[in-house]
């Protein structure tokens, strides 16, 4: 195509261009403020004509007060398609467009204005907020009306304007308004109350390539947020000089806050304590804000900012900041009292804005790792209360601890009068015997261990801090295969017993064994301390692959496939020859020929072209699979390992035995280390051990099988250190009659889907095999992930949001999710009810967490019947227990069920344990204190019919008789006659009862209709 045809005969011509270098300034005409708003709602009067109010703000395009409670919702459209909000494509953090968390400060600082409040006290940040490439995003401010201190509640949620229905709204903020009318302060506050900028004694910090780094560390910066000019050093003081590029100056009137110079000032904290932003890997972004107040009028696009370091002079940049922002000529402008930061991966984005655009279910490969925890302001604790048991190897004991040779031994202290400890230090030694030996040595050693420890209710309030070292792979370099697969078994005892027990991985270093105090006071369940640092296992999701991969599969070659004569094994097979061309098969199994399906398995796959040998072979018998091997013929050597074999008998810790340790070890742990030694030095294409999430993520009821896991995992970091070929794939149970998951208990996979990790379907598990073979690395774990999980696991922090989402209406604030847990709320609630409201209160939360564990409907709870008789088993205990000890910030036995078996019973014991906690109940309100000169008094009536439940509604018999009072449904005709009389309108005449007539009707509707009923 050709210039001239383009504009053949349209007039146009050449013009000469202009001598001077273009300035890149445009000339266009600002639109007024609250133009966009305006546009965004119909254009000019849009929101008047609404019903609503102009926001007159860049973002936000309306306002709606409520009619009652004082409450209102500020709304907007963001969109980097619109010229009045481009500037926030410059914003993008690890390949994602994201509003940055300065924005929700402008947002809020609005809502303040319009609130008649002039501070945000509190604004935390949830979630992320991604911006779609495309179209744009619905926000909402919602602020709620004023509690008895002036304060109010808001929250700022948005969605996606293309998700699909029914997306829910994601709640980005919550945090709080207030009115404090401080004085302004002084201009010393900003550092130029000599009239001086920098001060003398501030030395400059060279800010050279900084913005380069950044790029290099995936902040890819626009011009709009590359604000940052100059900054000073002077103690535990930064003074920053932050601008709006030039173009972008008028734009700057709009806004209270200009979210890009607010951010520039914020991005100078990582140069405090002399630092340089890769000391600190840059990988934080915001996370709460406090104390945001403005002092004068917005519109600024140059800003002096003095940034205050409030943490500790040991942990330089590692706490919270304090900002103050000043115009260029001492005028103070802004305060932030508190700004705190937080680590960002790019796997956090990644689901967070999955759960934005209304993407359910994320299905990936993710490879497990060790990310280093920020210890911040970590406290240490005391260790005075602590003691040691066994040997004692690594000398922690030596500060004066007492060391007991067991806990037969502590038993027999406490029965001598010593104190019971608050933190039970067990180490695990690594084992020189054969390995299997070793493996269950250490393994029976520790499920003892656990289980009299669990058992002793004189330990209800005692730790127990598992030790292992080398036992966790935390450094990348050292593992112990006899001691890994105790981390499987401790991670379902903590997963039964949550926070009763603590694992550490200790690298024997003389720092790291230091470091205990400190990590004795986390809440995280397990770390791996290295000399100094301590880091936690997180996943971390692979990238996808998108050019072409080479086959892994020799067609002359033979592959084995463990326990493939049914489940997985049997899927795998099939997949193997129909999607990667393999054509020799040895399926092996402990019934070999004459397991269920056998035949008609290896006739399939012999009718697409394979040749096919089933063999019954105890895979953990050396000898027997020797000869297997030997038995192959020498033009189709053994070229591939496929390791799917493996049986379950699962029990809780407390009840698990040996026998059980055995019967499931055998045939995952003992027959993978058998393959190991026999094919170590044969050249394999593959050797793919199928391993479980079992072995990471809360393996309710599942120790033995979590240990065996653990093993395989650890077998193939093993193997891929030597340079041999191994991958563990760590599956989530999957769908159908297929492997572990055939004929999956409904509640366990709701329980599954709780932590965010519902089953995998066939089709999808069989799509992550494929992707994990084209991937290097031991271990790869294939989840399929849903973001509005309510219990996720500490280790999928960073590849699923924490906060689930809500949908709130306009006005109101969103709900706490199902299965959430405020012991503190409970204890207010509780404290401010007479004693029949608190057990009401109880029962409730009972009865909502019974339903959710049963996975059915609340309804379907009848408080007096027994748990068991409610389809309660022993997980479902273990879970109602956990779940009720986070609701109420009780310790609850694990016999809680058993000892109370009824739902009412249960209520009776939190009403005991909770007693010491609540004040005496408040005396219940007599009838007459609801009387005015001998009426009822509406107000007081009707607040207190609004609060009963629906329940008791229901239970009284009064539900139907109050809902008639409204408008009834209309009948349908009857089939041999004429329809009846619509029903009149009753609205008006019940808006006018007073209460006495309220009641009266409502009493002769429940009379009504138990003479139909009669």
């Amino acid at each position: 195509m050709r210039w001239a045809d383009v504009f053949a005969h349209t007039g146009a011509r050449r013009v000469d261009l202009p001598t001077y270098p273009f300035e890149r300034r445009h000339f266009w005409l600002a639109p007024p403020a609250g133009a966009a708003a305006a546009g965004a709602t119909g254009g000019t009067g849009g929101a008047a004509r609404h019903g609503q109010r102009d926001a007159g703000h860049p973002l936000l395009s309306a306002v709606m007060p409520a009619p009652e409670g004082g409450g209102l919702v500020l709304t907007g459209r963001i969109s980097t398609q619109t010229d009045e909000q481009a500037w926030l494509a410059d914003h993008n953090v690890m390949g994602m467009g994201l509003l940055p968390g300065t924005g929700f400060v402008e947002l809020a600082l609005r809502a303040a204005e319009e609130a008649g409040c002039d501070t945000v006290e509190e604004l935390v940040i949830q979630q992320l907020m991604p911006l779609p490439d495309r179209g744009g995003a619905a926000v909402q401010v919602v602020v709620d009306g004023p509690d008895e201190s002036g304060r109010r509640p808001f929250a700022i949620y948005s969605r996606f304007e293309d998700a699909p229905d029914p997306t829910p709204w994601t709640r980005h903020v919550t945090g709080t308004l207030a009115t404090e009318r401080r004085p302004v302060p002084g201009p010393e506050e900003f550092g130029v109350g000599d009239g001086q900028w920098p001060p003398a004694d501030a030395r400059p910090v060279d800010i050279s390539g900084v913005y380069d780094y950044l790029t290099g560390k995936g902040y890819h910066f626009g011009p709009m947020f590359r604000g940052l000019r100059a900054v000073w050093l002077r103690g535990r003081d930064l003074f920053v000089e932050v601008a709006l590029p030039d173009h972008a100056e008028r734009d700057a009137l709009a806004y209270r806050l200009h979210p890009s110079l607010l951010d520039a000032a914020m991005s100078a904290t990582d140069f405090l304590g002399g630092r340089r932003p890769q000391d600190t890997g840059a990988g934080q972004l915001p996370f709460s804000w406090a104390g945001v107040r403005l002092h004068s009028a917005g519109g600024r696009s140059r800003l002096l900012a003095r940034i205050n370091w409030l943490g500790s002079d040991e942990q330089a940049g590692s706490e919270a900041v304090r900002i103050d922002l000043a115009a260029p000529d001492g005028t103070p402008v802004a305060s932030v009292e508190s700004l705190v930061v937080r680590p960002v991966t790019a796997d956090k984005l990644v689901a967070e804005g999955a759960a934005q655009t209304g993407t359910r279910h994320l299905e990936s490969v993710f490879r497990p790792g060790w990310t280093q925890l920020p210890l911040g302001d970590a406290g240490e604790a005391d260790p005075r209360r602590w003691a040691v048991l066994g040997a004692d190897a690594l000398g922690i004991g030596g500060g004066g601890l007492p060391v007991y040779d067991d806990l037969a031994a502590l038993r027999a202290a406490l029965d001598a009068g010593a104190a019971v400890p608050e933190l039970l230090f067990l180490p695990v030694e690594p084992g020189d015997d054969e390995l299997p030996v070793a493996v269950r040595s250490r393994l029976r050693t520790v499920l003892t261990s656990l289980r009299d420890f669990l058992a002793d209710e004189r330990f209800a309030k005692t730790r127990m801090a598992v030790l292992t070292w080398f036992g966790a792979d935390g450094d990348g370099a050292h593992l112990d295969l006899t001691v890994a697969p105790v981390w499987g078994l401790v991670r379902a005892a903590q997963a039964e017993n949550p926070g009763r027990i603590l694992l550490v991985d200790l690298d024997a270093q003389e720092s790291s064994i230091g470091m205990l105090p400190v990590v004795a006071g986390l809440s995280e369940p397990e770390v791996s301390v290295l000399g100094n640092q301590v880091r936690v296992p997180r996943l971390a999701r692979v990238p996808e692959r998108h050019e072409p991969v080479a086959p892994r599969w020799r067609a002359d070659g033979t592959v084995l496939i463990t326990g493939g004569t049914g489940g997985l094994g049997a899927l795998i097979a099939r997949h193997l020859v129909t999607a990667h061309g393999v054509r020799h098969l040895l399926l092996a199994g402990r019934r070999g020929p004459d397991a269920p399906g056998a035949g008609e398995l290896a006739s399939e796959l012999e009718e697409l072209g394979a040749e096919v040998t089933l063999a019954a072979c105890d895979v953990a018998d050396r000898d027997a699979l020797e000869a297997l091997f030997t038995g192959l013929p020498e033009q189709h050597p053994l070229t591939g390992v496929i390791h799917a074999a493996g049986v379950l008998d699962d029990a809780l810790v407390t009840s698990l035995t040996p026998g059980q340790l055995d019967t499931v070890l055998r045939p995952k742990a003992d027959a993978a280390w058998v393959l190991h030694e026999l094919t170590e030095d044969l050249d394999l294409d593959a050797f793919v051990l199928f391993s479980s999430v079992a072995g990471l993520l809360d393996p309710l009821g599942q120790g033995n099988y979590a240990a065996a896991n653990v093993f395989l995992d650890a077998l193939a970091r093993h193997r891929h250190r030597q340079g041999l070929p191994a991958t563990s794939l760590v599956w989530n149970l999957w769908a159908g009659e297929s492997g572990m998951g055939a004929g999956t208990d409904p509640a366990l996979a709701h329980r599954l889907a709780t932590r965010g990790t519902p089953v995998l379907s066939v089709a999808d598990g069989l799509a992550l095999f494929d992707r994990a073979l084209t991937v290097d690395g031991p271990v790869l774990v294939a989840l399929r992930l849903d973001p509005s999980g309510t219990s996720i696991p500490a280790a999928l922090r960073d590849v699923v949001p924490a906060v689930p989402r809500t949908t709130p209406a306009a006005g109101v604030p969103a709900p706490r999710p199902a299965g959430g847990a405020d012991p503190e709320n409970l204890l207010r609630r509780l404290a401010a009810l007479p004693d029949d409201g608190r057990a009401r209160l109880l029962g409730d939360l009972v009865r909502d967490h019974v339903a959710e564990v049963r996975h059915g409907d609340r309804a379907g709870v009848d408080m007096d019947r027994g748990f068991t008789e409610l389809g309660l088993d022993s997980l479902a205990a273990i879970e109602l227990r956990n779940r009720l000890g986070a609701a109420t910030g009780l310790r609850l036995p694990a016999t809680m069920m058993f000892d109370h078996p009824t739902p009412t019973d249960v209520v009776a014991l939190l009403l005991e344990e909770l007693a010491a906690d609540l004040p005496d109940a408040p005396e219940p309100v007599r009838p007459e204190r609801a009387w005015n000169g001998g009426q009822p008094d509406d107000g007081e009536v009707r607040r207190r019919l609004a609060a009963v439940p629906v329940s008791a509604l229901r239970a009284a018999g009064l539900l139907d008789a109050i809902l008639n009072l409204g408008v009834p449904a209309a009948s349908a005709p009857p089939a041999d006659g004429p329809a009846p009389e619509a029903p009149a309108d009753r609205t008006e005449e019940i808006r006018s009862m007073d209460v006495d007539d309220l009641v009266a009707a409502a009493l002769a509707g429940t009379e009504t209709g138990e003479e139909q009923d009669r």
